[in-house]
């Protein structure tokens, strides 16, 4: 089950993709226009899973609210599906050049829409995996984090970034791809040393020594590498 954010200013149609979208058994949240979908994702406890776009809106268009969806590290990781009455070839590719993972047209078939939809979330939302590298073992679906049998608490900002760094095995990443594909931000500085300090955490917590590191390497100039397992 899902929970999906339906933008539609016309009634009729957005009641239709509702009950479309929850006899799929997803949770549905729906918004007449791009001024209210802000105000509900600044104050939403959760962020959607997918967000289905309507074009003409009023006001701002759904072009200017994709290419903004995409262009926020809150929300670019989000998937968007464009459901518009404009069909011509050349809507459907801006709509997929500024990010959206699929367009489908109005009137639409409800079993269409249905499957659409699934496989949309399929795409963006593989199985979780469980890690296992050099004593350290990650489930991705439960967020836990072990080594050598024993569980870890990590804050959830430490997991994400640990976990970025396992699924990199053997490759040095820079703080500056750190800062922006962890941290979201769009400088590459990092002059309050937020990377260095995480790392120091995450070090402490397994056990991990920086001298004579088990898991995580610094690779001087650059950033840092997680080094168990190379050899599986």
């Amino acid at each position: 089950m899902a929970e999906i954010w339906i933008v539609e200013d016309d009634p009729a149609i957005g009641t239709l993709i509702e009950m479309t979208v929850k006899k799929a058994g997803h949770v549905t949240r729906r918004v007449p226009d791009a001024e209210r979908l802000e105000t509900v994702l600044r104050y939403a406890d959760k962020k959607p899973d997918l967000l289905l776009l309507d074009l003409m809106l009023r006001r701002k268009n759904g072009y200017t609210v994709l290419e903004e969806w995409k262009a926020d590290p809150a929300t670019r990781l989000i998937p968007v599906m464009i459901i518009s009455a404009r069909s011509a070839e050349q809507d459907k590719v801006k709509g997929l050049e500024l990010g959206a993972e699929d367009y489908i047209t109005k009137p639409f078939g409800v079993k269409e829409l249905q499957a659409r939809i699934k496989a949309v979330l399929r795409r963006v939302n593989p199985p979780p995996m469980r890690i296992s590298a050099g004593g350290l073992e990650i489930d991705e679906s439960a967020r836990e984090t072990f080594v050598d049998g024993e569980r870890i608490d990590l804050t959830a900002r430490e997991f994400d970034l640990l976990l970025y760094l396992v699924k990199r095995k053997g490759r040095a990443v820079s703080r500056a791809v750190l800062l922006k594909e962890v941290w979201g931000y769009l400088s590459e500085d990092d002059t309050s040393r937020t990377v260095d300090s995480h790392i120091k955490t995450i070090r402490t917590k397994l056990g991990d020594l920086s001298g004579s590191p088990r898991f995580i390497q610094t690779v001087r100039g650059t950033g840092y590498r997680f080094i168990a397992g190379e050899e599986e």
